[in-house]
């Protein structure tokens, strides 16, 4: 099912996924901050620990990862309508921190 909102996906949908399969995030421990612009958009933190995650919303004192993105990339990004790898060579997506963490991010999203 497409998510219609950044919202949607770190509310909704994501938390689920993991909920249905922790595997998802295995391997991955760390904080991340997804800085969503636009009307749509917002500030979410993802503190993920021993195959944990908690959402919440609003920015994280010290992320290991900062992802930023505008609210209809991000939402046409989640639904697969926009490749990963060809919105951060574009500049629509937009990562600082620990690069090798955030490569683990694929199988997440």
């Amino acid at each position: 099912m497409a998510i219609e909102q950044p919202r949607d996906w770190f509310e909704k949908d994501l938390p689920q996924k993991v909920k249905d399969d922790p595997n998802k995030v295995e391997g991955f421990n760390g904080v991340l901050t997804f800085q969503i612009n636009g009307d749509q958009g917002g500030t979410w933190t993802l503190e993920i620990r021993d195959k944990v995650l908690n959402v919440k919303a609003g920015p994280h004192e010290k992320p290991d990862i900062l992802v930023t993105m505008k609210d209809m990339d991000f939402v046409n990004f989640i639904n697969g309508k926009l490749n990963g790898q060809m919105a951060f060579m574009t500049g629509k997506l937009k990562v600082k921190g620990n690069m090798q963490l955030a490569m683990k991010l694929q199988k997440l999203i």
